[in-house]
Parts: structure tokens; C-alpha cells; sequence
């Protein structure tokens, strides 16, 4: 019973969390991860993108495990 409310949890942190960046992802990962991204690229993803990688906030790698990772779950690039 104990395991199965800690998944229940678990499961609901992350539906927060991915509701949460959903809904600003700027906002998101300037307060959970640290990120600081300009607000020109607000509307901008793949200059967001670009500008992470540019200054070493991402790298390469980390960009294409996100990338095959939102796949998986059916996001579609």
C-alpha cells in the first residue's frame, strides 16, 4: 500500500512539474533549474535553444536526450 502512494505522489509531483513548465517554461527553468533565459526568446524555442547551448547552459548531449525523450512520450519535432 505504502509503494503505491508513493507512485501516486511521484506521479502527481511530475504532472505538476510538467504542468508547470507547460504554462511558462521560461519561469520554469529559471526557478527549478537556474536557467536564465532572455526574454527576446520568450516565443522563440529554437532560439532558446540555440542561446542555452551557445553559453554552455546545455550541452549537445543533453539537448538530444531531452529531444529523444519528448519523443517518446509523443511529442513530435
Amino acid at each position: 500500500m505504502a509503494n503505491q502512494l508513493y507512485n501516486e505522489q511521484m506521479q502527481n509531483s511530475f504532472n505538476s512539474q510538467l504542468n508547470s513548465f507547460k504554462n511558462n517554461p521560461f519561469e520554469f527553468l529559471a526557478r527549478k533549474r537556474g536557467i536564465n533565459i532572455p526574454q527576446q526568446f520568450a516565443n522563440d524555442p529554437h532560439g532558446a535553444v540555440q542561446y542555452m547551448l551557445n553559453n554552455n547552459q546545455m550541452s549537445q548531449d543533453q539537448l538530444n536526450m531531452l529531444m529523444q525523450r519528448a519523443q517518446q512520450m509523443g511529442f513530435k519535432f
